[in-house]
């Protein structure tokens, strides 16, 4: 039987690998996907009327549309996301041992 630390281990590569995998799927399969209600606001013939700037108008990094850049953003973010959950989870781990 494996130990709770190596099963542990497994389970969060695991998760690791399944948020890669939708990382893919959603910048190849679903970013096709059409919005419907940006479509029904077309039919309507209704207009954007912006609060404010966004930083990145639409989810896009510089006017780029290339799905490669899409694909390594998602990465980057995927393993940015993944080792502050890590940290956090140390953080925590040690506040947690240094109760009385």
């Amino acid at each position: 039987m494996a130990t709770p630390k190596k099963s542990n281990k497994k389970l969060v590569l695991a998760g690791l690998v399944v948020a890669l995998v939708f990382v893919v799927l959603g910048t190849f399969v679903l970013s096709y996907a059409y919005e419907t209600f940006d479509m029904k606001a077309e039919e309507l013939g209704a207009e954007e009327q912006p609060i404010f700037e966004a930083p990145f108008a639409d989810y896009t990094l510089g006017g780029s549309d290339n799905q490669w850049v899409a694909l390594i953003v998602g990465v980057a973010a995927t393993f940015l996301l993944f080792l502050a959950g890590i940290a956090a989870a140390k953080v925590f781990q040690k506040k947690k041992s240094v109760k009385p």
